[in-house]
């Protein structure tokens, strides 16, 4: 006991004394979390602003959000044809500016009154092509075009609902699930809290459970290759040697979780506290010792795996050659982090949370987007419990003193032929 102690303390001690422990600690989860969101939040703003464009009952929400996307205050047009005499009624004031010539129209935009223009051709009702000017180059922005459309059949129609169905002549469906999933009351689908918060738990238990259990293929492989490992065979068995790295490391495992987790829910409810309209956002009762179990767990299972690779492989290069295998698992509900944000009592996230190596990420991203039944979660946590004994047992015969101490090559052949003798 004394032994395993000793490895414990040191292990503990030498990691959290690097300066790129507390560099990964403090800073990664800040710039993953905000990139990989923001993208997403920008990704799923433009779609949503390209939907508004097609005109609907609302006029004015839409084109006031159309403006916005577009940068421009003020849409100018030149009407050569005669075509507008008249406006949609629920048009905002000010949003069309009308110029007498194409001359005139050029000149406000040099003199940045506006950033473009349409010009309706005098020959418009027999060639049907409509001209748009812009100031800058920009391929890819639809910006007003299909808004304009549909004022352009306004003027032709004279009538906003005939309007709408000459731009948009399909019908819309609209689905009504006779099963609706269960989710939270206080959770509703317009607050962001709803996307954000379960996307941010993801990520958060992902990257805990790889850079921890990370930690321990980095310590048997670094140990092996300055030749520690031989000296610490002399005083103590392998099996001690490997419990007290895994304890050791565990305590950093929960030292990291603490400073994300801690700090996530502290800003959730500082959140919730300045803004009202994120207030009715709930985490369901016993999240957090929810995690720490699933936390725990997940970490002793992929930790048990890396020592098992980091006893067999000579050095850590080739050992981090196996780490993608490893942590494949992991990165499947990454992947699919939609379905879990979407659909998240579906049968693809409700499976993905039930299978012990995908429940750690899963079941908590799971449990922050939706109600879960208990049922489930107890299944998950029961089956990744056992998973894990069995897989801790079966690492500890990868620790011998024949494996620590060869340098003999890592490969998919070895790796086979040591895990039917274990």
């Amino acid at each position: 006991m004394r032994n395993i102690f000793i490895v414990l303390k040191h292990e503990f001690l030498t990691t959290i004394r690097k300066p790129s422990f507390w560099v990964t600690t403090l800073l990664l989860p800040g710039m993953i979390i905000l990139m990989n969101v923001g993208t997403q939040v920008m990704s799923r703003e433009a779609f949503t602003n390209e939907n508004q464009l097609v005109p609907g009952t609302d006029l004015s929400a839409q084109t006031q959000t159309q403006t916005t996307a577009a940068h421009s205050p003020v849409i100018g047009y030149v009407d050569e044809a005669g075509i507008l005499t008249q406006l949609p009624p629920s048009l905002p004031p000010g949003l069309l500016q009308e110029y007498a010539s194409e001359t005139a129209a050029t000149a406000a935009i040099n003199a940045r009154e506006i950033d473009e223009y349409y010009l309706i051709p005098a020959n418009f009702l027999q060639k049907r092509d409509v001209l748009l000017v812009s100031r800058e180059f920009s391929p890819f922005n639809v910006g007003t075009q299909e808004f304009f459309n549909y004022v352009i059949a306004y003027g032709l129609t004279g009538d906003e609902a005939e309007a709408a169905v000459y731009i948009n002549p399909t019908f819309s469906i609209y689905p009504r699930n006779l099963a609706p999933q269960e989710a939270r009351p206080s959770s509703g689908s317009d607050n962001p809290l709803t996307f954000f918060v379960p996307f941010a738990v993801m990520f958060i238990f992902f990257f805990l459970i790889t850079m921890s259990s990370g930690f321990m293929l980095q310590s048997v492989t670094r140990e092996k290759e300055n030749r520690t490992a031989e000296v610490l065979l002399v005083s103590l068995r392998p099996r001690e040697l490997m419990l007290g790295k895994v304890l050791g490391l565990s305590g950093v495992a929960l030292l990291q979780m603490g400073i994300w987790f801690g700090g996530g829910m502290m800003a959730l409810e500082r959140v919730q506290q300045m803004m009202e309209m994120f207030s009715s956002f709930t985490l369901p009762a016993g999240f957090v010792i929810w995690g720490i179990c699933f936390f725990v767990l997940g970490y002793l299972l992929y930790a048990s795996l890396m020592g098992a690779v980091g006893a067999l492989a000579p050095n850590a290069r080739e050992g981090g050659q196996f780490t993608f295998v490893i942590l494949l698992p992991l990165m499947i509900p990454l992947w699919l982090n939609f379905v879990f944000i979407q659909s998240p009592n579906g049968m693809l996230a409700t499976t993905l949370s039930l299978i012990p190596f995908t429940a750690p990420v899963a079941m908590m991203t799971r449990m922050a987007a939706t109600t879960v039944p208990i049922w489930q979660i107890i299944v998950s946590l029961g089956g990744l419990a056992l998973t894990t004994y069995l897989f801790v047992l079966l690492a500890a015969r990868f620790f011998r003193a024949d494996t620590l101490l060869s340098n003999v090559s890592l490969h998919w052949k070895r790796l086979f032929t040591e895990l039917r003798r274990a």
